[in-house]
């Protein structure tokens, strides 16, 4: 979650479509692909395996390839697993999983080619790791990839094509579209997806300011009214008690006891004023928890665990946004760098303040560096008088720990 530097390599989540953790969607769309990469692993197996059964292709290269064939499948099941066991990803085990795919791949069409005339059915499997490539490596590095992969191929399986170059090019530049169009597919899921995060993320950002906006206004209108009351009303009725308070001295009789009535409901009246003045006052805080409640609804890798009373109130615009300015800062930091399972964010109201606290359990850092976010984020709080602390240690998460004074004096 923190913003930090640290000089040991950084574990690698690839490219997520449609994040939080394992979603249905998400689910469905990976059983699909299980079943059209299953599918076609066994159609590019099934004639290489049916000619090791008839006797074929026997010896050595029969060996060969169920030794190639038996890697890519198990390569291939690596990277179908990992997605749903995210904790055991890393940027090695990816690459290298991927790699052992495209070299696999590579020998199974050697094989087929040199020793059994082969199809080109073969050329499969590497479309397979060119619809995997973009989420596993950047977009420049995935058609590197392809590029060298085909090339290789070209190379190694010469001497089992016609030996016209025409035919070498046609067989390169057909290989090459398959895999840049499989790979093409993928890289605009994954913008897709990311752009509908980010659309996810930003409406959950405009109705949390929307609702502590709201709250503000309503928070305005009730300090308005009390104040209307009181310079007004309050004015009017307290030296309306005034004269009937002279009037009463001055009367005799039965005008006397009906002044005195209205005296005695004018204060009565006046008192009420009060009352209503000081309840929309005692009122005109900001409840903070819809809006950090709005907050947290936004799509992440972790698993966000929130705990806020149902009414947290506050009575500075400032500092109401401070706490939420907060919270944001957290979710973000969360989701660009703790690779976390789990996320628990705490508000309390305690010790004359609130007490905000925030915790995962990603990587964390042996050595914290905080960035602009992280400064910000201390210096809004120092501000209006309270304090805030970050910790973090290698493999044991990164915790925030704040107080900010509720107070006016602070």
């Amino acid at each position: 979650m923190t913003e930090h530097r640290a000089s040991a390599a950084a574990p690698f989540i690839p490219a997520t479509v449609d994040p939080p953790e394992m979603t249905a969607d998400v689910s469905k769309n990976l059983d699909w692909y299980t079943a059209v990469a299953g599918l076609t692993v066994i159609a590019c197996g099934l004639w290489p395996i049916g000619s090791i059964v008839n006797g074929t292709l026997s010896g050595v290269p029969a060996l060969a390839f169920a030794v190639s064939f038996a890697m890519y499948c198990a390569a291939l099941g690596g990277v179908l697993v990992l997605p749903r066991r995210p904790q055991r990803i890393s940027r090695m085990r990816v690459i290298t999983l991927a790699l052992v795919q495209s070299l696999a791949g590579l020998a199974v069409n050697v094989i087929t080619n040199w020793y059994l005339g082969g199809t080109g059915m073969g050329l499969g499997l590497l479309v397979v790791v060119a619809v995997q490539l973009p989420y596993v490596v950047g977009s420049a590095a995935t058609w590197l990839w392809i590029l060298a992969q085909t090339l290789l191929m070209t190379a190694l399986i010469w001497r089992g094509l016609p030996g016209e170059l025409l035919e070498a090019v046609v067989f390169t530049v057909a290989s090459l579209a398959f895999q840049v169009f499989a790979a093409a597919s993928s890289t605009l899921s994954i913008s897709e997806g990311r752009a509908r995060t980010n659309l996810v993320r930003a409406n959950a950002e405009l109705r949390a300011t929307r609702e502590l906006l709201a709250e503000s206004s309503r928070t305005a209108e009730r300090l308005r009214i009390s104040r209307d009351l009181h310079d007004t009303l309050g004015h009017h009725l307290t030296a309306l008690s005034l004269q009937l308070d002279v009037a009463s001295r001055l009367s005799d009789g039965k005008v006397a006891e009906h002044v005195q009535q209205a005296h005695a409901i004018t204060r009565l009246l006046l008192s009420d004023v009060r009352d209503v003045v000081s309840s929309l006052r005692e009122s005109s805080t900001l409840n903070l928890a819809e809006a950090i409640r709005a907050l947290v609804i936004q799509p992440l890798q972790s698993k966000v665990h929130l705990a806020v009373p149902a009414m947290l109130t506050i009575d500075d615009p400032a500092k109401a946004e401070t706490l939420l300015r907060a919270v944001q800062e957290v979710l973000t930091n969360t989701a660009r760098h703790a690779h976390a399972a789990n996320l628990w964010i705490q508000a309390a109201v305690a010790d004359g303040g609130i007490i905000f606290t925030a915790r995962d359990d990603g990587r964390g850092s042996h050595e914290l560096c905080l960035g602009n976010g992280l400064t910000g984020m201390k210096e809004r709080f120092e501000a209006h008088g309270g304090h805030i602390e970050f910790r973090s240690a290698r493999g044991a998460g990164f915790e925030v720990r704040g107080l900010l004074p509720l107070s006016s004096s602070a």
